[in-house]
């Protein structure tokens, strides 16, 4: 049986390392995912919204099309034609065969976990009930998946639809309270617990239901919220003379009181939900509900809803691109989803990596305490040995580089030494096992984690580094520059660890320097006319 290598142990048995069926993991959107489901939904007016995804996602994942196998308007082979006349290649992109009724796979499709059935952790899927609109099709889909993929399932006893059911990736779950409505057999703790077991969380969350704000019966979560990261949450606003702007506030506030898993409060974003086409917004519960926040994010691309309002839709572009740094932002028109109730998110279902395996990382962001030689922390989980975990950085506007992280528990930890008070800093981690690999963020290298010291001017701050050679080391604060061929020294400088200028040298021809300094570890930066080096100096004595 594969053991799990981890860090965290809230996941794990007490006693073992064993990834257990009773020990289920759920992953989360953001993280690595092989593929998507879509259904063909023999319908003009949305296959061409479907075919939009499948050529977005198949830049960056696997992607499957469900078709009716039994009469139909097309068979397989035209609804290829139809998807390459729109752009979809032929790479990553596969047929299944599925009985369903509608396309909406967000609620009735298969919610895929891992877990351990005692052929070692596998994927499997979990399976809600989907009762209450007499599509008995769409409500078996789950099995048919389980069946054709020869994957376990097991049963979720609650009627909740998966559009209704999202999560921060590491200890906690939302939805609206309509779940309530649904299953009044149950109390509302016993719903909660049911949930936390079900998926393994810590804590699950009730939302207030948006009841004025369109959008159909359902009251889904997704409609109005979206999970960035571990840390982040997004979240519609709208404007104060909308009859669900008090209840929205009050979930921003009640989501602005909860902890991550990291012990700090989410970083919540708000992005402005869009009006309907003739500028008005939804004031009832059958109207049209339309937003951003019912996106798909899958690996290192999201997909966001447009709606053919060019100042709205830039700028939710824009928010999304700010918000998550590097990731492909593309936008499929949905307004012909959202006057049935739904939008890009409630069409696709995500299907997770073979091979579970993450960084768990608690971003440092923003301005810093100096310290020349910088420790970041991550933990990782995977159900395969890792074989090299990695910390790429890059100084300023230099090129990315990467050092070992040192695998020591409690948390694993990456070094970036030789740090100055005018760096920034950008960052990313890596892990690596045989021929699979992720990366936090998922977006990287494109997207990555900047930081930077307290009272720094950046605009002083250097376009390149180079490394120089400094002999002996350690030493009594004596050293020479070892082959250095730079024929004059603007400027050399050294620093301490508080990142305080000790000692300098100007315009010199020399390469040799006696400093005086006391026993400790520095910095050396050179300026030539060329270039900018640095180096570490030990003084031993």
């Amino acid at each position: 049986m594969r053991k799990i290598i981890s860090g965290i142990l809230w996941l794990l048995l007490a006693n073992s390392l064993v990834f257990s069926q009773s020990n289920i993991y759920n992953p989360t959107e953001f993280e690595k995912n092989e593929g998507v489901l879509l259904v063909w939904d023999y319908s003009p007016s949305r296959d061409s919204i479907t075919a939009n995804i499948a050529k977005a996602v198949q830049q960056t994942a696997q992607v499957w099309i469900i078709y009716y196998p039994e009469s139909a308007p097309a068979d397989t082979a035209e609804i290829r034609a139809y998807l390459y006349s729109r752009g979809v290649l032929p790479m990553n992109l596969s047929f299944i065969p599925g009985y369903t009724e509608t396309l909406w796979i967000r609620d009735f499709g298969p919610m895929i976990l891992y877990g351990d059935f005692g052929q070692g952790a596998e994927r499997f899927v979990m399976d809600a009930g989907y009762s209450a609109y007499g599509r008995p099709k769409d409500d078996s889909l789950p099995s048919q998946i389980a069946n054709l993929w020869s994957w376990e399932q097991q049963q979720l006893d609650l009627e909740i639809e998966g559009g209704n059911l999202i999560f921060d990736g590491l200890s906690r779950g939302f939805a609206s309270k309509r779940v309530f409505d649904q299953n009044p057999q149950y109390t509302p703790e016993e719903i909660k617990n049911q949930l936390i077991q079900k998926f393994n969380l810590q804590d699950f969350v009730f939302m207030e239901s948006l009841d004025n704000s369109g959008g159909g019966i359902w009251k889904h979560v997704d409609m109005f919220m979206k999970i960035l990261d571990y840390e982040t949450i997004m979240v519609s606003s709208y404007p104060e003379y909308v009859p669900d702007y008090a209840v929205v506030e009050e979930n921003v506030d009640l989501l602005s009181g909860l902890y991550s898993h990291f012990g700090k409060p989410y970083e919540i974003i708000r992005i402005p939900a869009p009006p309907k086409a003739d500028g008005s917004y939804a004031t009832s519960w059958d109207d049209e509900m339309r937003t951003y926040t019912n996106s798909l994010t899958i690996n290192n691309t999201v997909i966001v809803p447009s709606y053919g309002l060019p100042e709205c839709d830039q700028q939710a572009y824009a928010i999304y691109r700010d918000a998550m740094p590097g990731y492909k932002i593309i936008m499929v028109d949905a307004q012909m989803l959202t006057i049935l109730g739904g939008a890009i998110h409630c069409i696709t279902r995500e299907v997770p990596a073979e091979n579970f395996m993450r960084i768990i990382h608690k971003k440092v962001l923003g301005s810093q305490d100096y310290s020349q030689d910088y420790y970041l922390y991550c933990l990782t989980e995977s159900i395969v040995p890792i074989d090299s975990l990695w910390l790429h950085y890059k100084i300023n506007d230099g090129y990315f580089q990467r050092v070992p992280v040192y695998i020591v528990c409690p948390q694993y930890t990456g070094i970036i030494e030789g740090l100055l008070p005018n760096d920034t800093v950008h960052y990313y981690f890596e892990a690596e096992s045989g021929d699979n690999s992720t990366t936090y963020p998922l977006s990287a290298p494109a997207g990555y984690y900047s930081f930077w010291f307290n009272g720094v001017d950046l605009s002083e701050k250097k376009a390149s580094f180079n490394t120089v050679n400094i002999v002996p080391q350690p030493g009594n604060g004596d050293f020479t520059l070892y082959e250095f061929d730079a024929p004059i020294i603007k400027q050399l400088r050294i620093f301490n660890v508080q990142g305080q200028e000790v000692w300098s040298v100007k315009n010199t021809q020399e390469k040799s320097f006696s400093t005086g300094l006391k026993p400790g570890t520095y910095m050396i930066v050179i300026e030539t006319i060329a270039h900018t080096f640095r180096a570490k100096l030990i003084v031993s004595s």
